[in-house]
């Protein structure tokens, strides 16, 4: 352990950490409906909720690169344009300024999450990673358990408004605390220092975390996006009911997920973040295979549990090799892994929605739900994709990443 690891305090990094995902996490449940209560229509509505997505993934990248070369720092103003919009969306009259604090909030909140987890993983090196990153997203999952079960009570209590005034308070905590932290990075002062060519020869341990983000994620907006069709088409729900059996779901794999954060990060410590991997890999592919040929209440809560069982260990497996890499590249990798969970849930869901009404029935009459086979084949090939680039590259726990520079 490095002396400056050492005197690194990791409360303020938590709370961080905690608040990097924290608006969204509120704002996502109730965005549509706060849209439709200032006049937009449902293209209006869609374009507002979709927008973010559209506006993140390309401004996630360019912020990776934007971190590296001017260092972590960059929280503070990240944090006070992520207050100011959210700020803008409690002023809002009209779809269209809504629409435009929704795009300046994903540029500001695109730089976040590579941020955050980029001066987390400076901070602890030369400790036992794994557990620390355990921590990093149980901090992560807790903010995400409050914002999804939290939100709509909140507006149900205290108006649409008094929620986005909340939540920009919070992101003022973020810039307190990213005040607080003493960044150890110290960016190169050549540009040419700066590349995404510095990961080329990390690319095959990086590849898998990246694939396997992007599967995941495409499991979840295949969940959000089309269980609760399929449940109205083929069990019989009404729209409500099939509503209330995804947020179930939903909340029985987020609430798995915030101890297993801790079980997946002391799993690395002790056999590799490449093995842990697989195992989140092999959770998604069998908690998306039993939705792909039962989709009755059971078998929900068994893909539940599953699946916050692969969301805990693919993202804490996924973000220590992404951000195991040299640290005037740590940044660029992490964006990259955050655009591969963007893109995931902006294609699942609605490739998912597409396929709910296709459904076959095979031999001996079990039916076969498309919308959640497609995953399950997804994550088989991650699987495949891993074990052969870990077998190539070596399995030794000591020896599975290469050393940062």
């Amino acid at each position: 352990m490095t002396k400056e690891s050492r005197s690194v305090r990791l409360e303020p990094l938590l709370v961080i950490a905690f608040l990097a995902l924290a608006d969204t996490s509120f704002i996502a449940p109730i965005l549509s409906s706060y849209a439709r209560s200032i006049g937009a229509s449902d293209f209006e509505a869609g374009l507002i909720v979709g927008i973010y997505s559209f506006v993140a993934i390309p401004a996630t990248i360019a912020m990776g690169y934007l971190i590296d070369r001017i260092g972590r720092k960059i929280l503070v103003p990240l944090f006070i344009g992520d207050a100011v919009s959210i700020y803008m969306y409690s002023l809002s009259q009209t779809p269209w300024q809504l629409v435009s604090a929704r795009v300046l909030h994903a540029l500001f909140d695109s730089g976040v999450f590579p941020a955050s987890l980029s001066i987390f993983r400076d901070a602890i090196s030369g400790r036992r990673v794994g557990r620390y990153i355990g921590l990093y997203w149980f901090f992560v999952s807790i903010a995400i358990v409050l914002g999804s079960s939290m939100s709509a009570a909140m507006v149900a209590r205290f108006g649409f408004r008094l929620v986005f005034i909340f939540l920009s308070i919070l992101m003022v905590f973020g810039l307190i605390a990213s005040l607080l932290v003493r960044e150890i990075y110290l960016a190169p002062k050549a540009r040419k220092d700066i590349s995404f060519a510095a990961l080329r020869d990390y690319l095959p341990v990086l590849i898998p975390s990246y694939i396997a983000a992007f599967a995941l994620y495409i499991s979840i907006g295949s969940v959000t996006g089309a269980l609760s069709s399929n449940l109205i088409r083929y069990m019989g729900l009404d729209s409500r009911g099939a509503g209330v059996a995804t947020g179930i779901y939903m909340a029985i794999a987020s609430l798995v997920t915030m101890p297993v954060n801790i079980l997946a990060g002391l799993a690395i410590d002790r056999r590799g973040p490449r093995f842990s991997l697989l195992i989140g890999l092999i959770s998604l592919m069998i908690s998306m295979s039993v939705l792909s040929i039962d989709i009755g209440t059971t078998a929900r809560y068994i893909s539940a549990i599953l699946h916050g069982i692969a969301i805990a260990f693919i993202l804490v497996a996924g973000s220590q090799i992404a951000s195991e890499v040299p640290e005037r590249a740590r940044a660029s990798s992490a964006a990259i892994f955050n655009t591969m969970l963007l893109l995931g849930v902006a294609l699942g869901s609605p490739i998912a929605g597409h396929l709910a009404g296709l459904a076959f029935t095979a031999a001996g009459g079990l039916r076969i739900y498309l919308s959640f086979l497609l995953p399950a084949i997804l994550g088989l090939i991650s699987i495949a994709i891993v074990a052969i680039l870990h077998r190539e590259h070596g399995i030794e726990k000591d020896k599975q990443i290469p050393r940062t520079i």
